[in-house]
């Protein structure tokens, strides 16, 4: 029984394995400009004066101990000391830190990578079942290697919808001049987000059909033993649409809500400037005569301003009587189903599909044939096909066994002679001859 418990553990060594902000950073700026050479105390002491100096931090009496205390705790687990060059160097656990941090802090936004990553997927898997290899390789090769790289990209549109709201809530302070061009900014990015997590999600498109090569799999009882990895696959992928739809219901969430401040905003900016303007009004104009009547003389700046009269003046309305008689009931629209058209669009489905099955039946069964025998003559199996079937099938059963060679281009190999062979019933029906063969 495994009695490793990391919490316990952790918290004895916690110190020694996360550094605090300013020796981290010491750490960072230390790895950027050396990364696995060698380096020297002097190189680490000006590092930390740069770092404290960058932080607002106060010069200290006691800087040499502090630098000592520094460079002791970088000891235990970060840096290799060596004693007779007198040099440091960082050890493994400290360089894979600083990698992380870097890695995760330059990763970019890349759907067409995505979506390459996914072709190779589906593509080592197909050849991973063609040879039937163990699905565990498939796993550590290529899910695994990839699997990293996937989630990250999901969590970088994710890290700035959160940038995006942080900066809207910091953002909306009103004695802030230039809030309304920080909001529109931030709208636009978030459109931009949105359309980002769109590109991704056509990019995970390619996974519905690694699930079914799955699923596949799971039905004809194969890979028994690795139930447990073709789920993770599964729900790798599952989780990983979920949050991608998450990111765009976020950010529908949050583009009303800014919108409404817009308009609130300029409503009160409104209001303050009328208010303003009322205030300079009553402060700046005076009370004048003109002859034996008063006025109020407006301040110098404003060359006059037009004021309509506020009184109503009655007028005569003719109102026709169509417009008040009493109006008749507008009969409610009763709704009903087509069921002819119904019934002809769930034949249209089902034919489809019956189409579809046997097509996959003919393409199975032709590959099949491939594999055992190392070669294959097409044309007398497409009359085998026209045959037992409409001359429909026969024609998809073609074209998609010539699909699927472009997919697989580098496993088989079809010749074509433009030598038109005729069906011995059907004189109107020809066919080229066509032989598939192995590589």
């Amino acid at each position: 029984m495994n009695s490793f418990n990391l919490y316990r553990e952790a918290k004895n060594q916690y110190e020694k394995l996360i550094p605090e902000k300013n020796d981290g950073l010491i750490l960072l700026s230390l790895y950027e400009k050396y990364k696995d050479k060698n380096f020297t105390e002097e190189n680490i002491l000006s590092t930390i004066t740069k770092v404290f100096k960058d932080q607002g931090n106060p010069e200290l009496r006691t800087e040499y101990n502090r630098n000592n205390s520094i460079i002791l705790r970088f000891q235990e687990s970060f840096l290799w000391r060596n004693s007779s060059k007198k040099t440091y160097q960082f050890k493994k656990y400290g360089l894979e830190l600083c990698q992380n941090i870097e890695k995760r802090l330059i990763k970019k936004y890349n759907p067409a990578k995505i979506k390459r990553f996914f072709a190779e997927l589906h593509k080592s898997l197909t050849a991973n079942i063609d040879e039937g290899s163990d699905f565990e390789e498939w796993i550590v090769d290529h899910f695994d290697i990839r699997l990293p790289e996937l989630t990250s990209q999901i969590e970088i549109l994710d890290l700035q919808v959160n940038e995006s709201v942080k900066e809207f809530k910091t953002g909306i302070n009103p004695n802030n001049k230039d809030v309304l061009n920080s909001l529109k900014g931030i709208e636009i990015r978030l459109d931009i987000i949105k359309k980002q997590a769109s590109e991704l999600r056509n990019a995970f498109q390619i996974s519905y059909d690694i699930d079914d090569i799955l699923i596949g799999l799971l039905e004809n009882n194969q890979e028994r033993d690795d139930i447990s990895n073709i789920h993770r696959v599964q729900n790798f992928h599952e989780n990983s649409r979920s949050q991608l739809e998450q990111v765009s219901k976020r950010i529908d969430k949050i583009k009303p809500r800014i919108r409404e401040f817009i308009y609130d905003f300029n409503k009160k900016n409104f209001d303050r400037k009328t208010n303003s303007f009322i205030d300079f009004l009553l402060k700046e104009s005076v009370v004048v005569k003109d002859g034996s009547s008063k006025r109020i003389q407006f301040p110098s700046n404003l060359f006059g301003l037009t004021i309509k009269s506020a009184t109503h003046n009655p007028t005569f309305n003719i109102i026709p009587l169509r417009e008040i008689s009493h109006k008749l009931p507008v009969p409610v629209t009763t709704r009903t189903v087509d069921v002819k058209m119904r019934k002809e669009l769930l034949e249209k489905t089902l034919k489809w599909k019956h189409d579809k099955d046997r097509i996959t039946y003919w393409t199975k069964l032709v590959f099949q044939e491939l594999e055992a025998k190392g070669n294959l003559e097409f044309t007398p199996y497409f009359f085998k096909i026209l045959k037992e079937d409409r001359l429909t099938i026969a024609v998809k059963t073609a074209h998609n066994i010539i699909r699927r060679n472009t997919t697989y281009r580098n496993k088989y190999l079809v010749e074509i002679k433009k030598e038109p062979v005729r069906d011995i019933k059907n004189k109107n029906i020809s066919l080229w001859q066509m032989k598939l063969q192995k590589r």
